[in-house]
């Protein structure tokens, strides 16, 4: 939600992705270990979602676009749980032999519990802002939703689980900053109860994310893991920056 300085880089030049079999290792060529590369790789990445981010939220007729982002913001949020659910249930399919599966399911069931019902509270603002509540459950998730959720769950049945985290760790990487919501609600007018849950998020979004860095840091990775987690981060930014690059189009 927030919107810093825009970064340099762009989709066509994003870090490379793949590795190539049988080169040195990572500590043979002194290089940081495979999860503090991929952290700082996403790290990196997220100066693409920041410019549409921000392109967004300095749009001139505000008001016009935010209802439709509260609602692809709702689709999203009401997908998540479900989404690491799946994750969880086939991390612990392969737990017992699979160390990477094992820190996988112990980290998302955790996190599962601390986001369950943010949905129902997301959906309490929304007909806060005016929204009528049988519209908002009815509605269909957009096709970049899909897009972007779906993906996970083709990485997560046929590739690694772990592969949620790159997807996570972009969602969670930029957490909502108070003042920002401050400045939101003047400009479009929404009554402070539409930004309730986003309220709760600039409080506990920051706690998750150091949370989430030191385990992603920590993963037993292989390079096949470790460019699959990027491979998904990736995905996710180009998917929110579609859904960013739609809501300004309409």
């Amino acid at each position: 939600m927030r919107c810093p300085s825009p970064g340099d880089l762009k989709l066509d030049h994003a870090p490379e992705l793949t590795t190539i079999s049988g080169s040195p290792s990572h500590a043979a060529m002194g290089s940081p270990p495979l999860g503090s590369a991929l952290w700082m790789k996403i790290v990196l990445a997220q100066g693409l979602l920041n410019t549409a981010a921000q392109q967004f939220w300095t749009h001139p007729d505000l008001p016009s676009v935010f209802s439709p982002f509260l609602l692809e913001l709702y689709s999203m949020v009401s997908c998540s749980v479900p989404l690491m659910r799946s994750a969880y249930d086939r991390a612990e399919e392969l737990a017992a032999a699979d160390p990477l599966a094992a820190v996988t399911a112990t980290y998302l069931e955790r996190h599962i519990e601390e986001e369950s019902h943010h949905d129902e509270w997301l959906l309490d603002d929304l007909v806060a802002s005016g929204m009528d509540r049988a519209t908002v459950l009815q509605r269909v998730p957009s096709a970049a939703v899909a897009r972007l959720v779906g993906a996970q769950y083709c990485w997560i049945r046929h590739a690694h689980p772990a592969a949620l985290f790159g997807y996570l760790a972009v969602i969670e990487g930029n957490p909502p900053l108070a003042e920002h919501l401050n400045e939101i609600q003047m400009q479009t007018g929404y009554p402070p109860e539409t930004f309730r849950c986003l309220r709760l998020h600039a409080a506990d979004d920051i706690e998750h994310l150091n949370e989430l860095r030191s385990t992603i840091v920590g993963l037993p990775l292989s390079d096949t893991y470790a460019a699959l987690i990027a491979t998904s981060a990736f995905a996710t930014l180009q998917g929110l920056i579609s859904i960013f690059d739609d809501l300004m189009a309409k």
